[in-house]
């Protein structure tokens, strides 16, 4: 793994079982892996908050905190981190060990984002895995919460008309929601700016989109599959708030334009 040996990535192993815990550290350190190590979830949690990992793994069941709440934690700690206007952090890749992951099925689905290691594993199915991820990592703009889009000024996040069920959330820039009057022409029914949502009328009616969103500045959006939402939500509960205050708006700007409408003569 001539990647690792040159990169020097590291790695936090969190596994209560000693044995299988010098094992994989073993396997990364010869792949050329800085590693370290924690006995339980709340160590895994001490030693993440206190240093930067490239990728990680985690046995599920655990004492004190089992691998499933371990990795409810860093997800809800990075999307906050995803969050913040200009941040160009990445979900941290995570691979999560078991002989018996069906018992955690239901929890697994919600988590999303991470690679069951099926118990026993052999030192090159491990290497594998971890090269996969950072692969993945390095190379795409996936995040814990969504897809990481760019879009410059002129160019279209939505098109009025098309079908799509996915959100979004403005990480940063400027867009305008832009509908067709009767006549053709383009009209601005309002602006979206960095930390609100946009596309919540396809997302919660299922419907063809009923405006168009267009960039006027440079700008960065987190797409959501509706599918993918609700788990989100788990980790960053204050998406109820801006979900929320973006459908109050919306209305609040379309009363105001049918006012306008029918005042004028």
């Amino acid at each position: 793994m001539e990647d690792a040996k040159k990169n020097k990535y590291k790695a936090l192993i969190v596994d209560d079982d000693t044995d299988l815990l010098e094992m994989l550290s073993d396997i990364l350190t010869i792949a050329g892996f800085k590693v370290v190590t924690a006995i339980d979830g709340v160590d895994g949690i001490f030693k993440y908050s206190n240093e930067t990992f490239d990728i990680i793994l985690s046995d599920i069941k655990m004492p004190k905190k089992d691998g499933v709440k371990f990795v409810q934690y860093i997800q809800a700690s990075e999307a906050q981190k995803m969050m913040k206007a200009g941040n160009t952090f990445k979900a941290t890749p995570i691979i999560l060990i078991s002989a018996s992951a069906e018992e955690y099925k239901v929890e697994l689905e919600v988590l999303g984002n991470i690679e069951i290691l099926t118990k026993p594993f052999s030192p090159k199915a491990v290497i594998e895995k971890v090269t996969k991820l950072l692969e993945r990592k390095f190379s795409t703009n996936t995040t814990a919460a969504g897809t990481l889009l760019s879009f410059k000024p002129g160019e279209y996040l939505i098109q009025e008309g098309d079908i799509g069920t996915d959100i979004y959330f403005v990480k940063e820039g400027s867009l305008n929601v832009v509908k067709k009057n009767q006549t053709g022409s383009d009209v601005v029914v309002s602006t979206v700016k960095g930390g609100e949502m946009v596309g919540e009328m396809g997302f919660l009616l299922k419907k063809k989109r009923t405006a168009s969103v267009v960039a006027v500045t440079d700008s960065l959006v987190i797409s959501i599959p509706k599918e993918k939402f609700e788990a989100v939500l788990d980790l960053q509960p204050k998406w109820f708030k801006i979900l929320f205050e973006t459908i109050s708006t919306r209305l609040e700007e379309t009363t105001k334009l049918l006012v306008d409408a029918k005042s004028k003569p």
